[in-house]
């Protein structure tokens, strides 16, 4: 099985060939089942010269690839190669990322059939399907699901458009996949189109570059149900936000009805035109919040019925008191712990648990923000109160940038806390310094190291 690479400007042919060599030579290694359980959900996201770096789903597949193939990775590429590259992790959660060399129209994530008015349905979502009725209702995000049930129901919408905002790994794109498929199955006269944020903007600018943008509004303007997922994508990109709001204005005219997430509230989305902002509030606006012991609970309950062994519900309470809210990491846990017992032929207890995920565990103590903050300045020699400044000098916006991301890596820190914390900063401030040392993470060794340094410190 390969793993799915996203074509970008960062990678040539020939490094997305040898990508897939290494994939292959690797699962020849660690036979299949390894390989489904660590590097399924892995993408290749820049190759040069110097490095690669390799974009995984969270810091607990980075932490097992580092510690358990690191140097199969570095032979491997080495073989290829002959050169010794410096092999590089980034967090990216994105998993939706394809294979192809088609322009951006054929390899759209869900598109309606627009021939006639019905769901072509030899085209579904290349993820597991995500269902309404498997979505895990908690006081974190009832108000949400309970707004999705409406919308789904025949006839105009009384929340139209719904936005959903929150913050990564809380569900978001459970449910908005859960409507399009209730929507898939119960109206099949509806014409829905579904995808990610990016994913349109890379239609666009395809059928701007080929002159097909005639044929790209006609698509997009004559659905009856609009989905896209991570509309905070649109951030700074001024001419999609302006063909974007012309789309959305056709549609509301029409009645059609557009759903919409985001990990920020429309007016904290970092330089989204006001005339947009104001049209995604004008509706139902709704937040999920990360969820609770509880409800982290309830979900790997649900998610552990579909291994074929038990779980005892001590695993699975050790496994949401160790991700600390962070549903994704919870699943990662769950699969391991699974995979884990039956290579070892061993009963799911809580010291098979232990023995699975135990090196994770130990390396996530509880970290303080003020631990953060004395790493960093102290790493970089600058003064504490430097980071709280209104300064913007490289070196200092460098700084704080640093750590606010080892703040939302490292703590169960929300975005508005880490904002309130350096001087009621919005939450889209928040969100575009984190974004940004993940960009530079994925072209920059020696930022890598530096980051490498300062964890060393607040983990030892």
């Amino acid at each position: 099985m390969k793993t799915q690479i996203e074509s970008n400007a960062n990678l040539a042919p020939c490094g997305m060939e040898i990508w897939e060599k290494l994939l292959d030579k690797v699962q020849q290694q660690v036979g299949k089942e390894r390989f489904n359980l660590w590097f399924r959900c892995t993408h290749l996201l820049s190759f040069n010269d110097y490095s690669i770096t390799i974009g995984v789903p969270n810091t607990f597949i980075q932490f097992r690839l580092e510690k358990n193939f690191l140097p199969l990775l570095k032979e491997g590429i080495t073989s290829f190669t002959k050169k010794e590259l410096k092999i590089n992790f980034s967090i990216d959660p994105n998993p939706f990322h394809l294979i192809s060399e088609r322009p951006p129209e054929a390899k759209s994530f869900i598109q309606g059939n627009h021939e006639g008015n019905g769901f072509n349905t030899s085209k579904v979502l290349p993820e597991k399907k995500l269902r309404l009725e498997d979505f895990v209702v908690g006081p974190c995000n009832r108000l949400a699901y309970a707004v999705a049930l409406e919308v789904v129901k025949q006839g105009e919408s009384t929340f139209n458009p719904l936005f959903i905002h929150g913050p990564v790994g809380v569900g978001k794109t459970h449910l908005l996949q859960g409507i399009w498929n209730r929507l898939r199955e119960d109206h099949q006269g509806y014409n829905a189109v579904y995808m990610p944020a990016e994913r349109w903007t890379n239609e666009f600018i395809y059928s701007l570059q080929k002159g097909k943008m005639e044929s790209f509004r006609q698509r997009y303007r004559g659905v009856d149900v609009l989905l896209i997922d991570d509309v905070d994508f649109f951030s700074n990109k001024l001419g999609i936000q302006e063909e974007f709001l012309h789309t959305f204005n056709t549609l509301y005219q029409l009645s059609k009805r557009m759903i919409f997430t985001s990990d920020a509230h429309p007016k904290q989305i970092n330089q989204l035109k006001e005339s947009l902002s104001s049209r995604f509030v004008s509706g139902m606006l709704t937040r999920i919040e990360q969820p609770d012991f509880n409800t982290i609970l309830a979900i790997l309950r649900l998610k552990a019925a579909r291994f074929k062994k038990a779980f005892l519900d001590d695993v699975l309470a050790y496994i949401a008191e160790i991700s600390k809210g962070n549903v994704r990491v919870a699943e990662s846990a769950l699969t391991t712990v699974s995979a884990y017992a039956n290579v070892n032929e061993k009963e799911i207890d809580i010291q098979t648990a232990r023995d699975a995920l135990g090196e994770f565990s130990i390396n996530r103590k509880n970290i303080t923000i003020d631990e953060i903050e004395d790493a960093v300045t102290g790493h970089l020699n600058i003064a504490r109160s430097e980071i709280f400044s209104k300064k913007r000098t490289k070196a200092i916006s460098l700084a704080r940038q640093i750590t606010m991301y080892l703040t939302r890596t490292h703590t169960n820190f929300s975005y508005q806390q880490i904002g309130s914390h350096f001087g009621n900063k919005s939450h889209a401030s928040v969100i575009f310094a984190i974004k940004r040392i993940e960009a530079q993470l994925r072209n920059d060794p020696q930022l890598k190291t530096i980051l490498e340094r300062i964890k060393e410190k607040i983990t030892s």
